[in-house]
C-alpha cells in the first residue's frame, strides 16, 4: 500500500511539473476546428480572400473542343481579319475572348446547378437570401429547384457578381455585348428552370451560348465591311455550326440519338452546299475526310468524346474557307 501511495505521488508530481514547464497558449492565438473538423487558425477565411469578387479558372476537360473561344476564333477566320492602320485590335480581341470564354461561362455553369459549381457549400448554402414570394414551398421556390435556401443563394452570390463582372466589360465593349450578356444569363435561369424543374436537357441552349452568341458578337465588332448578303451567309454558316454542336451534345449524351444524327446531317449537308456554293473544293474534301470518322464511329457504336478535335477543326476549316471566299 504504501508503494502504490508513493507510486501515485511521483506521478502527480511529474504532471504537475510538466504542465508547469509547458508553455501555454494565449487565447487568441488558439486554433479552432475548420469546417471539415481540422484545426484551423481564427481569420483564415478572411486572411483567404483579398477580393471583393472572387474568381477561379481552371481548364474544364480537353481544351481542344469546341468552345466559345473557338467560336469567336472561327468568326475571325469567317471575317478574314485585316489590320486596321497597320495593326490588329489586340485589345479589343483580347477583352471579346474574356468576356465570352470565362465570364460567360461562368454565367452558363449556374443552369447546371451547384454539382458544376466549385465547393461554397460551408459558406454559401446555410445563408438563405429571403425575397417576397419566394418562401419555401412557394410556386417559385419549386420553380427554382424546390429548395431556394439552396438556390438562390447560388444566384445572387454566384451569379449575380458573375452577371455585374460580365456586364461591366460588356460595356467597355459595346452595348450589343451588354444585350447579348443579359441573353445569356437569361439562357442561364432558363436553363436552370429546364434541368431542375422540367427535367429536360439544355443542349439547345449550350449550343447557342457557345456557339451562336460568341460568333455573332464577334460578327459585330469586327464585320463592319460585311454587305447584307454577306451577313446572310455569315449567318447560315452560324446556324448550321449551331446546330452540329447541338447535334454533338445529344450524341456524346447518349450514343446514335436519332435527333442528334438528323442534327448531325443537316448541318453537314448545309455546310457542304455552302462550300460548293463558294467553290471551295479544297475546303469541301477536306470536310469530308473530317467527317468521316463521324460517322463510322456512329456506325460501330462507339463514343465519339474523341473526335471534339475533329469538329473543332471542321469548325475552323469551313470559316477560313468562308472568309477566304466572300
Amino acid at each position: 500500500m504504501a508503494r502504490e501511495e508513493a507510486s501515485f505521488d511521483s506521478a502527480l508530481r511529474r504532471a504537475r511539473s510538466a504542465t508547469t514547464l509547458a508553455p501555454r497558449t494565449p487565447a487568441f492565438l488558439a486554433r479552432a476546428p475548420d469546417v471539415d473538423g481540422n484545426d484551423a487558425w481564427p481569420g483564415d477565411v478572411t486572411f483567404s480572400s483579398s477580393a471583393t469578387l472572387n474568381a477561379q479558372f481552371w481548364l474544364e476537360q480537353f481544351p481542344w473542343r469546341p468552345t466559345a473561344a473557338w467560336a469567336t476564333i472561327a468568326g475571325l477566320l469567317a471575317v478574314a481579319l485585316e489590320p486596321q492602320g497597320g495593326s490588329v485590335d489586340w485589345r479589343t480581341i483580347v477583352l471579346l475572348l474574356l468576356l465570352v470564354d470565362p465570364l460567360w461561362g461562368s454565367i452558363w455553369r449556374l443552369a447546371a446547378g451547384r454539382d458544376e459549381l466549385l465547393p461554397l457549400q460551408h459558406k454559401v448554402m446555410p445563408r438563405p437570401v429571403w425575397l417576397p414570394y419566394m418562401k419555401a414551398g412557394s410556386p417559385a421556390a419549386q420553380l427554382f429547384d424546390g429548395d431556394y435556401v439552396r438556390a438562390m443563394p447560388l444566384l445572387f452570390r454566384v451569379g449575380l457578381p458573375s452577371l455585374i463582372l460580365a456586364g461591366a466589360l460588356a460595356v467597355v465593349l459595346t452595348p450589343v455585348a451588354l444585350w447579348m450578356t443579359l441573353l445569356v444569363f437569361g439562357l442561364s435561369v432558363i436553363g436552370w428552370i429546364t434541368r431542375r424543374a422540367l427535367h429536360s436537357t439544355t443542349s439547345l441552349l449550350h449550343s447557342l451560348v457557345t456557339i451562336t452568341l460568341p460568333w455573332l458578337l464577334t460578327l459585330s465588332l469586327f464585320g463592319q465591311q460585311l454587305t447584307d448578303r454577306d451577313w446572310v451567309i455569315h449567318c447560315t454558316l452560324i446556324i448550321f455550326w449551331t446546330l452540329h454542336n447541338w447535334g454533338e451534345g445529344r450524341n456524346l449524351r447518349a450514343a446514335a440519338d436519332p435527333l442528334g444524327l438528323l442534327l448531325l446531317a443537316v448541318a453537314e449537308v448545309g455546310l457542304i452546299s455552302m462550300l460548293i456554293f463558294s467553290q471551295a473544293p479544297l475546303a469541301l474534301a477536306m470536310l469530308v475526310v473530317l467527317w468521316l470518322p463521324t460517322w463510322l464511329a456512329i456506325y460501330h457504336r462507339q463514343s465519339l468524346q474523341h473526335l471534339q478535335f475533329i469538329w473543332l477543326l471542321a469548325m475552323l476549316l469551313s470559316a477560313w474557307a468562308l472568309g477566304q471566299t466572300f
